[in-house]
This record gives C-alpha cells, structure tokens and sequence, in this order.
C-alpha cells in the first residue's frame, strides 16, 4: 500500500471514529500535516537532533558537520530556536519545506554524505522557556526521522523518558537514541549504556 493509500484509509478510519461521537480533532491534524509534508517537491529527509539542556546536540551536530554549524558552549541553554543544515544545491529544493517548518536559521554545507538530508539543532526540551519546549512538540510530528541525544549525566532524565520517549517513540517510524559523550565516563560507558538499552525496552521501545 502506498503512502496515499494509506492516508486515504486513515481518513476513513477518521470518518467512522467521528460518526460514533469520537474525537478526531488530533487525528485530523495528524492527516493534515502529512499530506502536506507530501506535497513538497523533492527527496529532502529531515532528520531533528532532539535532548535536553547540554547533552551535545550541537555538539553531535558539529561533529557530522566537521566544523562549527551550530553554537556549543558553556552557557545553557544555548539552543533557544531550531536550526537547519542543508546542503547548498538542495537550498531551493529545502525552503520551502524549511519556511513550512518555520525554520528561519538556516546553514548551508558543500554536497556530501548529508546532500539529501536536512538535519534539524532543535531547542531544549528541557529548557525552563516554556516555548522551546512547545517548538519541539510542534515539529516533531512533521519531521522523518527523529535522534534521541542523551548523555551520561541525563540519560534517565524523567523529562526526556516520561514527556518524550513513552510518548512519541510509539509514534515514530524511524527513530534511534544516542548516548552521548560516553567516552568520558571510561569503565562505566558500557554499563551505563547496558541500563539505558534496559530501560528503553522496559518502555517499549527496542
């Protein structure tokens, strides 16, 4: 079944749940949003880095890149807004996509391994701005791909695991976590990884 035909049966689905007195408000969203992801030209993948408060995303992000794309420093939180890394030759392919995504940051890099991807920096999810939060939970439903960035310090934090992981992961197609920074923790890197891999499973996610 193609991705059409299966939001053709989704509307369906939406139509009978609405004819018992169900609210399909979401649902509605939902179907809204993906049919206009569809509707953009081009083979664009957006990818989002999505953690907490200096767990690395930008830092990860500048290791793909080679460089600095994204700034990463001691004062947190430094991911206020979303911010793209797109390849140059895909830049009119992508604004349109970015300009519906109301991704305004944008940096662009020479073709690569990353020529077909747009990779999304996006805010804190644990930031104490309220709104950098809402941005998250805004793009993470239009997005393909999403990389859980955690670290040594936060890897069990209830933010990420309760708000986040129990309640996309279900959601998402196409999803990996990262333990980030694990070389710093020497000895312990393997068992810290061993609990987060247990703890995700307990969770439901593999």
């Amino acid at each position: 079944m193609t991705l059409s035909a299966s939001l053709s049966a989704l509307d369906d689905a939406v139509d009978a749940a609405a004819v018992l007195g169900l609210d399909t408000s979401r649902a509605r969203r939902v179907l809204a949003d993906a049919r206009q992801r569809l509707g953009f030209e081009g083979s664009a993948y957006v990818l989002a880095l999505v953690g907490g408060t200096g767990v690395g995303k930008s830092s990860l992000l500048n290791a793909l890149a080679g460089g600095v794309v994204s700034p990463a420093g001691a004062r947190r939180p430094t991911t206020g807004t979303a911010l793209a890394w797109v390849a140059e030759s895909a830049r009119d392919e992508t604004a349109p996509l970015l300009r519906w995504l109301d991704v305004r940051e944008v940096r662009e890099h020479a073709d690569g391994a990353f020529a077909d991807v747009a990779i999304l920096d996006l805010p804190d999810v644990d930031s104490t701005t309220p709104e950098h939060r809402a941005r998250v939970d805004e793009l993470l439903p239009r997005v393909d791909a999403v990389v859980w960035v955690a670290d040594p310090e936060k890897y069990r934090d209830a933010v990420l695991h309760d708000a986040y992981l129990r309640r996309w992961g279900p959601r998402l197609a196409r999803q990996l976590v990262v333990l980030n920074k694990a070389d710093r923790v020497g000895a312990d890197a393997e068992r810290l990884r061993e609990h987060l891999i247990a703890s995700l499973r307990a969770e439901g996610l593999d």
